[in-house]
């Protein structure tokens, strides 16, 4: 019995250390469980680390195996906090690599992390009899993030060329990306010296570098970049398309203006000379004064062949007397003054050798009552001065002087101080209007407006910002208003539609501008406002057609603050159905509807529409201030902002700016804030999300 008890002992005595070893390892392999655990987060968190880093942190110009040790110096201080300082990882812990991979056809960045720690034997490294342990070791584990590209976000800036920012100008594109898809000097697509800034939510950069030098400026997509001069986070070597691509693709010029001047009436007989103002007379069929004495007559004149007005003077003048359908044709011009009223009354005037009058009180041109509406041709140009005047709904045909087969003088000129009034309707000029004198309020009601210039005003307003010719229409002193303001009730505004061939020109005389709801052409010339008039515009559309460093620009002055909104509804697309320009007219008949088939709606969510053939310079001087509610879409012609000048651009939908170059010196600043609209032609720039997938 003593031997099985002592048989026993020996067998339990050699077991106790295999089962003491079993023991410990079942203990430790728990513990190794939990550490596992513990260091697989750790790998995790280094990895997102890594793609998190490299996704927004990275130097444009350094490709990701460069960045490489940047990134793993985020890995390893995210391994630490995932464990909570745990294992007090070093640097030799963590290991990182990078693999280029491919996601729904688009090349990305895979992060790889490795974490390796000593594996704890706390009863499994025991040894004893016939038993060698466990030896020491390892134990890690493996995350991988991958950058994946992401749904497009906007894309408020496109230059087709180079952004450039000099001083300490300033272009923040917020909620939304900056892109640049030209290269300039040393290969860059975006210069910034001094302490200029480039910002947006994306920047995305054609060239292989984006600044040359940087200075203390920045570019990139930190908003809050401290101290400026901080690392660049600009994604180079990518281009972002131009959404609005399909926008009037064939580079159509709608505008074909161009119009036939009535021949005059065929008169029989010699023109009548009536007798006005110093008599007392009155002449079967022709007229009367019946009040004698220099300017103290009150005349009437029959529809009739007249001449021999060139030398009025009468306290008040009624034409085409006690009828509203008359036709009277004055050979030889129409100058002089009356000390009251002036009415051309009748439904057709033909005057030759021009219109230069003067009505201290009122000169007025058709009725409100007209059931034919006007039709009034005048070769020589008309000046009017003094008094009101108001021109009633019909067709005018205005030209200026001549010389040779060019127009030296305007079509229609005004040195009035009061109101001037062109009623809704139809008027062509040739010769342009101009308003140099005096401070009218004049107002251009909703119609159709076909102007062009003359080449001999030699108006100093242009100076040095390069006018193009005179302008077909000069706003000098005194307020203006085109177009009608919108209906309340929200119905569609009246149609309107101006041509300005030869350009549009608003001084700095002048006080006030208001462009109601309509499109705006101009060619030849240049949409130039000058330094202090207050401009402000809602639903309305600038299109500059021309071609080549000649076309047509828009240039704003020091001193101008403007406020233009693009239009939302009543208007046609920039792309897709109902889009720029219209093949067909839109109005009931063509006579009925301009060129371009918009019937006097602007284009949705674009202000400024410059032709894609059209290249010349659109400039901000100095101290100008600009609002704009929708997209400026000039995508060859070069911006220039310079100064203390502003533009400050809102957009739904569209781009807020693209343009082939941007250069912005001195403390000009470029705001841009773009919310894309659903399904609308909205802009995009690349964006990028980490996915931990291992």
């Amino acid at each position: 019995m003593s031997g099985r008890r002592a048989a026993i002992a020996l067998i339990v005595g050699l077991m106790t250390p295999v089962l003491i070893a079993f023991s410990g390892l079942a203990v430790d392999a728990s513990y190794w469980y939990q550490q596992e655990e513990s260091v697989q987060s750790a790998s995790d968190a280094a990895a997102i680390a890594a793609a998190t880093a490299y996704s927004k942190y990275n130097t444009a110009s350094v490709t990701a195996a460069a960045f490489q040790p940047i990134a793993q110096n985020f890995a390893v201080l995210a391994a630490n906090k995932a464990t909570n300082n745990q294992f007090s990882l070093p640097s030799s812990a963590v290991t990182v690599t990078q693999a280029a991979i491919t996601i729904n056809s688009t090349a990305s960045t895979k992060w790889t992390a490795s974490v390796q720690i000593p594996r704890a034997s706390f009863f499994s490294a025991a040894n004893g009899p016939g038993l060698f342990g466990i030896a020491a070791g390892n134990q890690g584990a493996t995350g991988s993030a991958d950058v994946v590209p992401g749904a497009s976000g906007p894309a408020c800036l496109m230059s087709s060329g180079t952004i450039s920012v000099t001083g300490g100008g300033k272009i923040d594109g917020t909620n939304c990306g900056i892109a640049a898809n030209g290269t300039g000097t040393g290969g860059c697509s975006m210069f910034v010296t001094g302490s200029g800034e480039i910002i947006g939510t994306s920047v995305n950069a054609a060239g292989s570098c984006v600044s040359s030098p940087q200075y203390s400026g920045y570019i990139g997509t930190n908003q809050s970049a401290t101290p400026a001069g901080s690392t660049s986070t600009a994604s180079l070597n990518t281009t972002t398309a131009d959404p609005l691509s399909a926008f009037n693709s064939s580079n159509t010029a709608p505008w074909n203006p161009g119009w036939t001047v009535p021949t005059a009436p065929t008169e029989s007989g010699s023109a009548i000379s009536p007798t006005l103002g110093y008599n007392k007379w009155n002449q079967s069929g022709v007229g009367n004064c019946l009040v004698a004495g220099a300017y103290n007559a009150g005349c009437e004149l029959y529809p009739n062949y007249l001449t021999g007005m060139t030398n009025i003077g009468v306290l008040s003048l009624l034409l085409n007397y006690n009828t509203t359908s008359g036709t009277t044709f004055i050979t030889g011009g129409f100058t002089g003054q009356s000390n009251a009223t002036t009415v051309l009354n009748g439904n057709n005037y033909y005057i030759n050798g021009g219109m230069n009058y003067a009505s201290d009180t009122s000169l007025t041109i058709g009725s409100s009552t007209q059931t034919t509406p006007m039709t009034m041709v005048v070769n020589g140009g008309a000046y009017l001065t003094n008094g009101n005047a108001t021109m009633y709904p019909g067709t005018y045909y205005f030209s200026g002087t001549q010389s040779g087969s060019s127009y030296t003088g305007w079509g229609l000129a005004t040195n009035i101080s009061s109101t001037v009034s062109l009623q809704g309707s139809t008027y062509y000029v040739n010769g342009g209007i101009g308003f140099s004198n005096g401070s009218p309020q004049v107002s251009l009601s909703s119609g159709l407006y076909e102007l062009s210039d003359y080449a001999g005003n030699s108006n100093s307003a242009c100076g040095i910002y390069s006018c193009g010719s005179t302008g077909a229409f000069y706003a000098g002193q005194g307020t203006y208003v085109f177009g009608n303001t919108p209906p309340s009730n929200g119905t569609a505004p009246a149609a309107a539609t101006y041509y300005f061939d030869g350009g549009l020109t608003i001084s700095g005389g002048a006080s006030s501008v208001i462009f109601n709801p309509g499109i705006y052409y101009i060619r030849n010339g240049n949409l130039t406002i000058g330094s202090g008039p207050t401009v402000t515009g809602t639903g309305v559309t600038f299109v500059l057609e021309g071609s080549g460093t000649t076309g047509a620009a828009f240039i704003v002055n020091g001193g101008a603050n403007i406020s233009l909104s693009a239009p939302t509804t009543n208007c046609v697309q920039p792309t897709g159905t109902n889009s720029y320009p219209l093949s067909t007219y839109v109005g009931t008949a063509a006579s009925n509807s301009p060129y371009d088939g918009t019937d006097g709606e602007g284009i949705c969510g674009i202000v400024i529409y410059q032709e894609r053939g059209d290249t010349a310079a659109d400039t901000v001087n100095e101290g100008a201030s600009g609002t704009f509610n929708g997209g400026i879409y000039a995508p060859n012609a070069p911006l220039t902002v310079s100064g203390a000048g502003a533009m400050n651009i809102t957009t739904t939908g569209v781009p807020g700016l693209e343009v082939g170059t941007v250069s912005d010196s001195g403390s000009g600043n470029i705001t841009l804030t773009e919310t894309p609209a659903s399904g609308s032609a909205g802009s995009s720039s690349s964006s990028t999300t980490v996915v931990l997938v291992n």
